[in-house]
């Protein structure tokens, strides 16, 4: 599948916990790894991307960027179901 950031693919898949999928885009490809984890009380949400090397500043430092305001915007969601 081709978006406005690159080209995705989705890896792997397991129903209810996990979804990776590969990211590729600026000369870079990385993998994305999402994994959800029951607990007692809630759902921990781990996110993992691999790939991007620091000598690929604008591969490396976009991600880290674009990551903190995705968070940043679903913490605002999420805080709207508690």
């Amino acid at each position: 599948m081709s978006s406005r950031f690159g080209n995705i693919e989705v890896r792997g898949a397991r129903e209810n916990n996990l979804m990776s999928y590969t990211w590729a885009a600026y000369g870079l490809e990385s993998v994305v790894t999402w994994t959800l984890t029951p607990s007692s009380a809630r759902t921990h949400l781990r996110m993992e991307q691999s790939g991007s090397r620091p000598d690929q500043q604008q591969a490396y430092q976009g991600p880290n960027y674009g990551w903190q305001g995705f968070f940043a915007a679903l913490e605002q969601v999420l805080a709207r179901i508690d």
